[in-house]
């Protein structure tokens, strides 16, 4: 009866083919692998079972407890084929699958499932010839399996296995998508980045111009020219010109059971970035930084640690699920930030004299520090503007004091909540300060959690720079040991932001022979109603306050007279109710001597 249906259907397929005589192709159906069987002896690379097309063959690993038995096959395409090798497990033993190439050099090992299951390497590119290895980890284990090689044309847009290495890298051209498997657990994918203007082996380094000879100095002749970075006085050490920067975008798709790792080397395979994802989650980085000198790059893409040390500690892999990697040049080009820029010693630059960067808080709980130098001292304004999706944080950070401390936040600003931007004023820059992005912490499921993301909206990190006058306070100044220096008779004016700002300066009346008489003024601002608080300095360094005044409203102006002893003051200024703050409108703060 069987027999019967299989021939209705195939006289069926055949009526709706297409006529021979007109020179249509009828076509053929795939029939699947075909089915072998192991033919002994095939322990031994020599001895190898060959393979020219797809295949199925049932085997065994023979039991011997003296020498593990191992088989041997060779895949042998008429033409450079991709072939996917799988085997089925083995009941009780643990099965290892290898590649070695036509010189017997061993490629790749699998073994990433346990006892009773099966391995598999998908996309294997094989030119001419390349050797499968099946064993077992133990002696005395074996039984029964099927080995199955699916040759196939190459797929434009996959990856080519093995490409473990930075010899076998997979060329990859920016802007274009391709696609491969973590298909075990130590695979590591590689992918060679060509910038633009790359040659095949990389730009190598301009030859020093040759020194004169003598005959050509007593001659007087020109000398050769030199290179566009020498010095002009003679002697002079060449000034290293500053390397040019480019940023890159790099896209992976994610993988069910995986947590994917991404790292970005030089030609000399040298770390340039890297970073890890969460488990079954893509990865969208931006503005990866690379020298325009690192004209030939590799981005490399591998499966991270997951689960709990001793416990369950893995990595994840699928040869079901492949990942799709994208690596694009970025359009903001010189404003851009550049990653990596998460710790304070990578601070992406920022333009002294005035100007932007743009950078995206991508992945989850990015970091982006930043930093601005200065030839004089300087007061700084910075902007940051919001993002969809995103609670952003700016602070002023410092280093750490110790070689094993914790970095010191001297300012923070989070005024704002989702989409909305962040502002410090007046920032005191010396010669150098440093400036943190990051996104706010909020509460998932009963824990604190930095989970913000937006891959696609840039925020900008806008700075406007002038010359420290000492018409104005200096941030950070929210402690006594910070506050900024105020001379009588001289206005200073200052910022109530972010919320909950403390301004503090400094009177020093040390040298005063005499009581002084004075009157500190404040002339308010809209919104906030500011309060004014006298302090005197005591001998062990604490503070005791002498007087205040914080009864008016908004705009009203608050006054202090005091008669002074010889001796060092702080003035505070802040909100009187700790609850506002006015970024725009500066109050105005003036300390004289009254008759």
């Amino acid at each position: 009866m069987r027999r019967l249906v299989a021939l209705g259907v195939a006289a069926v397929a055949l009526a709706g083919c297409p006529n021979k005589d007109k020179g249509e192709d009828a076509g053929v159906a795939d029939a699947g692998p075909t089915q072998l069987t192991e033919k002994e002896p095939n322990n031994s690379l020599q001895q190898a079972m060959v393979l020219k097309g797809s295949s199925a063959v049932t085997a065994s690993i023979s039991v011997d407890p003296a020498k593990a038995d191992e088989d041997w096959y060779q895949l042998a395409p008429p033409k450079p084929q991709s072939v996917d090798v799988s085997v089925t497990g083995i009941p009780g033993s643990d099965v290892v699958l290898e590649l070695y190439d036509q010189d017997g050099n061993a490629l790749v090992q699998v073994n990433s499932e346990g006892a009773g299951k099966g391995e598999r390497i998908p996309n294997v590119g094989v030119k001419d010839k390349l050797w499968v290895k099946v064993a077992v980890t133990k002696k005395g284990a074996g039984g029964a399996y099927t080995l199955t090689a699916l040759f196939s044309e190459s797929q434009p847009g996959f990856e080519v296995e093995p490409n473990d290495r930075a010899a076998d890298a997979n060329v990859l051209p920016l802007g274009q998508a391709i696609s491969g498997f973590l298909g075990h657990g130590a695979d590591v994918d590689w992918f060679r980045i060509e910038l633009p203007g790359a040659t095949t082996g990389g730009t190598p380094p301009a030859a020093p111009a040759p020194a004169p000879t003598p005959e050509e100095v007593d001659s007087g002749a020109p000398a050769p020219a030199a290179d566009a970075g020498a010095a002009g006085d003679a002697g002079a050490a060449a000034p290293a010109a500053e390397s040019k920067s480019v940023a890159l975008k790099i896209d992976v798709t994610g993988v069910p059971g995986v947590r994917l790792e991404v790292q970005v080397l030089s030609a000399a395979q040298a770390t340039l970035f890297e970073t890890k994802g969460k488990d079954d989650e893509g990865l969208s980085l931006r503005n990866i930084g690379v020298r325009e000198s690192d004209q030939v790059l590799y981005v490399v893409v591998k499966s991270g640690w997951m689960g709990t040390a001793g416990k369950d500690l893995h990595r994840g892999f699928s040869s079901d699920h492949s990942y799709t990697l994208t690596v694009s040049q970025e359009e903001a080009g010189a404003n851009a930030e550049l990653e990596p820029n998460d710790v304070m010693d990578k601070a992406t630059p920022l333009p002294a004299a005035g100007g932007y960067r743009e950078g995206f808080l991508s992945p989850k709980s990015d970091v982006d520090y930043y930093v601005l130098k200065t030839d004089q001292p300087m007061l700084a304004n910075v902007q940051l503007s919001g993002v969809e999706r995103v609670d952003l944080v700016l602070s002023v950070v410092a280093p750490p004091e110790s070689e094993n401390g914790a970095e010191r936040v001297l300012l923070k600003a989070n005024d704002g909540a989702l989409k909305e931007p962040e502002q410090l004023n007046n920032l005191f820059c010396p010669n150098a300060c440093y400036l943190k992005v990051e996104g706010a912490a909020k509460k998932v499921e009963g824990k604190w959690v930095k989970d913000y993301e937006n891959a696609e909206m840039p925020y900008r990190l806008t700075v406007t720079t002038r010359p420290d006058v000492g018409a104005e306070e200096r941030e950070p100044n929210n402690t006594a040991a910070e506050a900024t220096p105020i001379a009588l008779g001289r206005p200073i004016r200052g910022t109530v932001h972010p919320k909950k700002d403390v301004d503090y300066y400094r009177l020093d009346l040390t040298g005063r022979p005499v009581r002084t008489a004075l009157r500190l003024t404040l002339l308010g601002i809209l919104k906030v109603d500011v309060g004014l608080y006298l302090h005197r300095e005591e001998e062990d360094g604490k503070l005791a306050l002498v007087q205040t005044a914080d009864r008016a409203k908004a705009d009203k102006p608050e006054v202090i007279t005091f008669s002074a002893e010889p001796g060092m003051y702080l003035i505070e200024v802040r909100d009187a109710k700790n609850r506002e703050s006015n970024f725009q409108d500066q109050y105005q703060l003036t300390v004289e001597e009254s008759n």
